[in-house]
């Protein structure tokens, strides 16, 4: 070891000393640098027995149980090391990462502001400050501190892209736009400035350069998810429902059949009843072969284990053996049902548009709901795409399973319909277009959706199992309050489960009142995307083919008129 790596080890190895512990102190820190966490953790508990206030090793020790998942633990440890030491910019920073991980931003925003404070030319502490207030929603104060992360390094490629998507996000297009092609510019490999770029020029109207920027990004990295994704809703935007399908298609491949290993260690229990009935269903109908017989049997074993699993916790644990043998099929899209465009209408075409409408604009803020919806062949054939295609991925608390865009969701007559309504209804969509849709699958008996509003401008809610599998007539659909989320309520704040009660205490103050509409086959709910929604009590008979299935629709986006 030379003169200049051995003062950089005795800076790294802290002020306070170590005396015989030195040496297991520079043991753990190869351990450490190497990756090898056990044994690194192992040798930072020796030296905290004889010296439990060593600041170096509280924080570093943090470090490694952040590496290994234990953020909880990791936050203890480093803000320990900060009272041991609190003039350590990088303390400040890593828990600053810490907390942002477990979503407390206003703590890791004062963590961040502390270490640009001990040390105003720590880069990637002031860009981490600006995405913390962006992803709160507080717009100018991340753009500010996007900016000085420039006036600190004006070469900084990422400090441009975080500047643009702040702007982006404030309606400041050509400033945005300038910012991208100034990270571009810096770096034209920057994958995720391209695909910005993209986003901005589709957001803003500029379809055809919108689609040759996410082109660009799947030019620099086949098979990007989000570039497939960002660009599907383009070519929907120009009318192009066939390219839109393809890039969906894409996205949802890359995501699901990707043949790579689970790492999960636990399943949800519903997720487990519902895999193995659908695999079932599908078996019986010959659109599964015997191949897949392994596979249904361990589902089997595993909603088997659900069912005698009592306790409040809505995943369980499965054995690294049980993954294996699920890991083949679990997350690929193992059938996808034939949902092509139709020749004629999706829509009704016996809707009373002019009534609609005018009920609609008629209430402030704007919820009504409309019958027959669908034509029964734009009916009968995506509640057979529900059934049949294996796309529901995402599993939730409560027990139900979302199927998304991305996710495998997309097919043609889904997009033929959220095209069909909009241009049959523009007194509701006015110049709004598709920016999300999802379909979420129930349990006969669980709790449904909580309370929650959207991020769009115009929900539609509409549902596709026959009326007869509800036990509940008067209920069953969805609880809609009359008031708007405030505007200055992000969408993380009032989309947050431990915000509900905060949420209702406001209700009330407002007056709010809460509006039922039961459930009805192909019936849609249109509403005000800000009015705080719900699903309402659910009881459904038990069986597959029963499952309440809700198909959600958003236009446009907060705020746009």
């Amino acid at each position: 070891m030379n003169r200049a790596e051995r003062k950089k080890q005795e800076k790294r190895l802290g002020s306070q000393a170590l005396g015989p512990l030195q040496q297991t102190f520079a043991q753990a820190v190869a351990h450490h640098q190497a990756g090898r966490f056990q044994q690194a953790a192992e040798l930072y508990h020796q030296i905290l027995a004889e010296q439990p206030r060593h600041a170096d090793t509280l924080h570093l020790l943090g470090l490694v149980a952040y590496k290994t998942g234990h953020w909880d633990e990791a936050a203890g440890l480093i803000a320990d090391a900060i009272r041991q030491d609190s003039a350590k910019a990088p303390y400040c920073f890593n828990l600053g990462v810490v907390l942002q991980k477990q979503g407390k931003l206003d703590e890791a925003a004062d963590a961040y502001r502390r270490a640009v404070k001990l040390n105003p030319s720590h880069l990637e502490a002031q860009s981490n400050l600006g995405n913390v207030l962006l992803e709160q929603g507080k717009l100018d104060q991340a753009a500010a501190a996007y900016q000085q992360a420039l006036r600190l390094n004006p070469n900084s490629a990422e400090a441009h892209n975080n500047l643009g998507v702040a702007l982006k996000e404030q309606g400041k297009f050509e400033q945005a736009v300038a910012s991208y092609e100034q990270a571009l510019k810096l770096n034209s490999q920057h994958v995720e400035a391209q695909n910005n770029l993209g986003v901005a020029l589709r957001d803003h109207g500029k379809l055809d350069e919108a689609v040759a920027a996410f082109t660009q990004t799947l030019v620099l990295r086949p098979g990007h998810v989000k570039a497939h994704y960002d660009r599907a809703f383009a070519y929907l935007w120009k009318g192009d429902i066939g390219r839109a399908v393809e890039d969906f298609r894409a996205s949802a491949e890359t995501k699901q059949n990707h043949g790579w290993p689970i790492q999960d260690s636990t399943v949800s229990k519903a997720r487990m009843k519902h895999d193995a009935e659908q695999v079932q269903h599908l078996m019986d109908r010959g659109l599964l072969g015997q191949a897949h017989a392994g596979y249904l049997e361990m589902l089997r074993q595993l909603r088997q284990q659900a069912a005698q699993e009592r306790g409040p916790a809505w995943r369980m644990p499965v054995s690294p053996g049980e993954m294996t043998a699920i890991a083949p099929s679990f997350n690929r899209i193992l059938h996808s049902a034939d949902c092509p465009e139709l020749p004629g209408r999706a829509i009704n075409p016996a809707l009373d548009v002019a009534a609609i409408e005018a009920r609609y604009n008629a209430k402030q803020p704007e919820i009504m709901y409309v019958d027959g919806l669908l034509t029964e062949e734009a009916l009968r054939s995506l509640r057979r795409f529900c059934l049949d295609s294996t796309v529901w991925k995402r599993d939730y608390p409560n027990g139900y399973l979302g199927a998304f865009l991305g996710d495998g969701f997309a097919s043609p007559l889904l997009l033929q319909i959220s095209e069909e309504l909009r241009s049959k209804l523009p007194g509701v969509f006015h110049q709004h277009k598709l920016t999300q849709s999802w379909a979420f699958k129930y349990d006969s008996a669980l709790t449904g959706l909580n309370m929650h509003a959207d991020a769009a401008a115009v929900n539609v809610n509409f549902w596709i199992t026959p009326d007869e599998a509800n036990l509940d007539p008067g209920h069953g659909g969805l609880v809609v309050w009359d008031r708007e989320a405030p505007r200055d309520w992000n969408f993380k704040e009032y989309n947050n489960a431990g915000n509900e009660p905060k949420v209702l205490a406001w209700l009330k103050q407002q007056g709010a009142q809460a509006v039922t509409i039961p459930y009805r086959c192909n019936r849609a709910v249109i509403f005000n995307s800000d009015l705080f929604h719900a699903t309402d009590r659910i009881s459904f008979k038990e069986g597959y083919e029963n499952r309440r299935v809700n198909i959600t629709l958003l236009y446009g986006r907060r705020g746009d008129t």
